[in-house]
């Protein structure tokens, strides 16, 4: 099956990976970083997961979070010099990639799990004209790895085959997801060669 579209995940593909400060911090670095790898790695429910599925919103989400780990909210507060979304840096070398693609007649699209709130933190950074899809747990109510989030972006690129289709994410969990709806699925650590992983993929 000929590839005919790739879609990115946003945070750690397209940017800078997400980076919790642990020196003059007021919170317990190793507590954190226990209860996060929780939230985003583990199937079973959490509070984050409806914080990115928009059940919840992010002052709820605070509240638990200062239960679990005092002085953790200071990552996620909206207007926080730390909120973790915010200090993130678009890397324009992937930016290039998504436009090669395009120009190569590729259908592109993003697929993140995000925060309502943090909308202003990262849509106004990219490009208007460069997705031709964009899907945001928070808007859809689903997040990765649920097989609803990528059946939508296959309903929404109009592809009937997920074979047809790659998905990058820097999470290993999420490209599982991806893979088990039956897309090619491209794990991209930062120190990935993009391009040439997915010149393998298309080329093949």
């Amino acid at each position: 099956m000929a590839i005919e579209a790739v879609l990115f995940d946003y945070s750690g593909v397209l940017t800078t990976s997400l980076h919790m400060p642990t020196e003059d911090v007021p919170y317990d670095p190793d507590a954190l970083l226990s209860e996060m790898i929780t939230a985003l790695a583990s199937p079973e429910a959490n509070p984050w997961h409806e914080l990115e599925r928009g059940e919840i919103s992010l002052d709820a989400y605070i509240e638990y979070a200062e239960t679990r780990v005092p002085g953790a909210g200071v990552l996620f507060t909206v207007d926080s010099e730390q909120n973790v979304m915010a200090s993130l840096e678009l890397l324009q070398d992937r930016i290039v990639i998504v436009r090669e693609l395009k120009e190569r007649g590729l259908r592109v699209g993003l697929v993140t799990n995000n925060v309502a709130e943090w909308q202003p933190f990262w849509l106004p950074r990219l490009p208007v004209d460069l997705f031709d899809v964009v899907i945001d747990s928070a808007a859809v109510g689903h997040r990765k790895p649920e097989p609803a989030i990528y059946e939508l972006s296959l309903a929404q690129l109009g592809i009937d085959e997920p074979s047809a289709v790659v998905f990058v994410d820097d999470f290993e969990w999420n490209v599982d997801g991806a893979v088990a709806v039956g897309m090619v699925g491209l794990h991209c650590p930062s120190e990935l060669d993009l391009r040439a992983s997915l010149d393998g993929l298309i080329n093949r």
